[in-house]
């Protein structure tokens, strides 16, 4: 639904006769485990949040309310293309305020165990995004965009989520994953993709990579213009990432465009 101006992200969860609003901001973000997850102080959360808030983002539309009956985002088919194809249908206003971007400043990094997320000065949004696995269908893989509706919706929507079916079993029993199937995940063996109908792009992981990406910067608030490069990261260094920038001042400013 349609929010005032500096509302932002708000996700409203239904539960009997109450409502729970959780804004989507990464000082909210409670688990980084397979998944986006935030919460309110009260122990209301919301998980799954990548994929609807990368669409979001890339179609730059800052206010809006989120309502849902459950804690979780429906995943479709493991991309953002149900979204994208929602916000073309509904279309969107613009909005009488200057929107506001984040400008970043100086470099930026963050280093875990070799994976690598970092955000340099730039005057627009571009992303470059790496991966290096250890399999023959994946191999390594980078793409770089500069950010838009257009290009996101060309190159990055359809792009699905991926696991391994190795791992598969694991997680079940820790109660994860239960609802993954070859209907919304790409699933791959020690040697191939199993999916009939096999890879939407022949990068199709990478791209995926890069759509968690935008859906996870998307928790800073406001666009950030600045050149980002990751490599290998996933949700956890992504949020990592958002809060080094705002540990100082020094790192970046508020600037508006209309």
């Amino acid at each position: 639904s349609p929010a005032p101006v500096d509302t932002g992200v708000i996700f409203r969860i239904k539960n009997n006769n109450s409502v729970s609003s959780i804004k989507a901001h990464f000082d909210n973000v409670e688990s980084t485990k397979l998944c986006t997850l935030i919460s309110d102080k009260n122990g209301n959360s919301v998980s799954t949040v990548e994929h609807i808030l990368s669409a979001l983002y890339a179609f730059e539309i800052d206010n809006i309310y989120i309502d849902i009956n459950s804690n979780e985002i429906p995943v479709y088919d493991g991309s953002s293309c149900f979204f994208v194809e929602k916000i073309n249908q509904t279309g969107f206003d613009l909005q009488d305020s200057y929107k506001r971007f984040i400008k970043i400043k100086k470099n930026i990094e963050v280093i875990d165990n070799g994976k690598v997320a970092r955000v340099s000065p730039f005057d627009n949004t571009l992303i470059t995004t790496e991966i290096n696995y250890d399999h023959k269908a994946i191999g390594k893989q980078t793409i770089s965009i500069l950010l838009n509706p257009k290009i996101y919706q060309s190159q990055v929507c359809s792009a699905r989520t991926f696991g391994f079916l190795k791992d598969v079993e694991n997680l079940r029993k820790n109660g994860l994953a239960l609802g993954g199937s070859l209907k919304n995940a790409i699933v791959l063996d020690d040697e191939k993709v199993l999916n009939k109908d096999g890879l939407r792009f022949s990068d199709e992981f990478v791209r995926h990579k890069l759509l968690d990406f935008i859906g996870d910067i998307s928790l800073a608030g406001h666009r950030i213009l600045g050149s980002f490069f990751t490599s290998h990261t996933g949700h956890e260094l992504n949020c990592k990432l958002l809060k080094k920038i705002f540990q100082s001042q020094d790192n970046w400013e508020l600037v508006c465009s209309n």
